[in-house]
């Protein structure tokens, strides 16, 4: 079997177009989620007052947890937050 090869998160790599699964604030500094394949998230940021997304990380969810390294536990805790709402939402909604 090969070893799958990760395709390392860029700007072009998200379609900034699309609306987020998640978007909030913390701190001055706005993040948001965007989907990936499978179970991958890619988490993006920009400072206020910019209007340039720049990704930082591409996360995993598991339903439960969300795991993306280089992030301040806070900000992995909140965006696991918004982002279990929102799959809640979604679930009753029935649009899953």
């Amino acid at each position: 079997m090969q070893p799958t090869k990760s395709i390392p998160l860029s700007a072009t790599s998200v379609n900034y177009d699309d609306p987020p699964i998640v978007e909030l604030e913390i701190d001055g500094i706005a993040y948001r989620m965007d989907t990936g394949l499978g179970s991958a998230v890619a988490v993006s940021q920009r400072e206020a007052g910019s209007w340039t997304w720049t990704p930082v990380t591409e996360g995993r969810w598991d339903g439960r947890r969300l795991r993306a390294k280089g992030l301040d536990y806070e900000v992995v805790t909140a965006l696991a937050e918004a982002l279990g709402a929102v799959m809640r939402e979604r679930e009753e909604l029935g649009t899953m």
